[in-house]
């Protein structure tokens, strides 16, 4: 049986230092949410934590992590790039995820100068991409039709961005191109790996 959220509201815990006992709890979700050659080691992401402006998330339902993010500020502090969001796999479908979402928004709103959220998200016409571009356009994100290609990794991938402004409130200065936000999202990559 898998576990109810309909009832139970979201628990959500954020760190900008690394601490040990946090990670062991979100790190399964992490590993079960993400294939390992997309994932970011943990070496990583700890110096993440210490170098930049970096953040790790944690939703948790009954006491349970039911999920986890990673992100970061970019280097003007306007966007909260969310490197990784991930659900366990028994509250999937379950509105953990979206739960997460807004959980992730409404705390980046007290984040001075945060002004959207930025996230790539595969691109690809799989039902299962499909399915993920939903997922992220129902939470209130606005997709871009640039599609980019890393290098290193064989999927595409398209910006998304969550303005962060009051209801019918539109932040025109945010950057709408793909392209642009890409931008945001290769320093913010850059910057994670930097040694």
């Amino acid at each position: 049986m898998k576990p109810s959220t309909e009832s139970a509201p979201l628990q959500f815990h954020t760190v900008s230092d690394w601490s040990d006992e946090f990670w062991e709890r979100i790190r399964p979700v992490y590993e079960a949410s993400f294939p390992e050659h997309i994932r970011k080691p943990e070496r990583i992401v700890r110096n993440m934590l210490s170098r930049m402006d970096a953040f790790l998330h944690e939703g948790m339902l009954d006491g349970v992590p039911c999920a986890m993010a990673l992100s970061g500020l970019s280097a003007d502090r306007r966007l909260l790039v969310v490197d990784y969001l991930g659900v366990a796999p028994a509250f999937r479908r379950r509105g953990a995820g979206r739960q997460m979402v807004m959980a992730l928004a409404d705390w980046a709103r007290e984040t001075p100068g945060a002004e959207g959220l930025l996230i790539e998200s595969e691109a690809d016409d799989s039902e299962e991409g499909l399915g993920r571009e939903r997922f992220w356009t129902g939470c209130g994100f606005e997709s871009t039709d640039y599609v980019h290609s890393y290098i290193w990794v064989p999927e595409k991938y398209r910006a998304m961005l969550l303005p962060l402004g009051g209801p019918g409130e539109q932040r025109s200065d945010l950057p709408r191109s793909g392209e642009k936000l890409f931008e945001y999202i290769e320093m913010f990559h850059k910057a994670s790996f930097a040694r």
